[in-house]
């Protein structure tokens, strides 16, 4: 399949590293994470940087059970298999900020996988999610969020129906925390699972709680559920500039309440 067709996702690293690498659509992110083998069959597409190098087929790897996930050999370097491997960072490969974390969100919630997210961010307390309950568990309330940690590790869990939560439901509202997380993640640029000119509107107003979300983006958020906006249309309309804007955006989107509109 030819790289400009392929959808923006985690596929392992074009460079044969055991890691997956982000792809946003057009070109390799620096953004990583520890690859590891998927805990169900799934169909892949394969991803080149360069050209394709014929490998020997390997045996399959041995069948694992939910939340015990089979690590990949790394004895030697691979082409990439496609994106049938799971993000889940670890200490070894911590990730500057949030931006990781969001993008293990995005991915995750696009493969439909059923997926619970320890967080290991550097001088807090553990931050645990649960996306099949769109809730959260975490000592630190979001009015204290930090923005710039010094490193954000995520480990993935997958989950079923028969899994329990990790915390009493219903937790936090998710939205909550992702308005924080989406502001930091991405401050300087537009998400990379977001396409520049893309028009916009908003799904469902989302669940604020535990801190004061400022005026202007409330009001920018407001304008999205009575029209449809890009990104420059929204900051001309309410006069804001287009680098708050397109953070709202970011953070909209990364809590799955905001529609590609055209």
């Amino acid at each position: 399949m030819d790289e400009q067709q392929t959808p923006a996702g985690w596929y392992p690293d074009p460079l044969g590293l055991p890691q997956l690498r982000w792809w946003d659509g057009q070109g390799w992110a620096e953004h990583t994470s520890e690859a590891r083998r998927p805990l169900r069959e799934q169909q892949a597409r394969t991803v080149y940087a360069e050209p394709v190098v014929e490998h020997p087929a390997e045996p399959e790897a041995p069948a694992a059970e939910a939340g015990e996930p089979v690590v990949p050999p790394t004895s030697k370097p691979t082409a990439p298999a496609g994106p049938a491997a799971l993000p889940a960072g670890t200490s070894e490969g911590a990730v500057q900020g949030w931006s990781g974390a969001a993008l293990t969100i995005v991915s995750m919630r696009n493969a439909g996988v059923p997926t619970i997210l320890d967080v290991d961010v550097a001088g807090h307390p553990n931050l645990v999610i649960d996306l099949r309950h769109n809730a959260f568990s975490w000592q630190l309330g979001l009015d204290r969020f930090p923005a710039e940690p010094a490193s954000v590790a995520v480990s993935v869990r997958i989950a079923d129906a028969a899994t329990p939560a990790p915390f009493e439901l219903p937790g936090s509202s998710l939205d909550g925390l992702l308005w924080k997380m989406g502001f930091a993640a991405f401050p300087d640029e537009l998400a990379p699972w977001l396409q520049p000119g893309q028009a916009y509107r908003l799904a469902r107003w989302p669940q604020l709680g535990g801190f004061e979300p400022e005026t202007d983006p409330l009001r920018q958020a407001a304008m999205l559920s009575n029209g449809v906006f890009t990104i420059e249309q929204l900051a001309n309309f309410t006069g804001r500039s287009v680098e708050p804007t397109r953070t709202l955006i970011n953070a909209l989107s990364l809590m799955g309440v905001l529609e590609v509109a055209r």
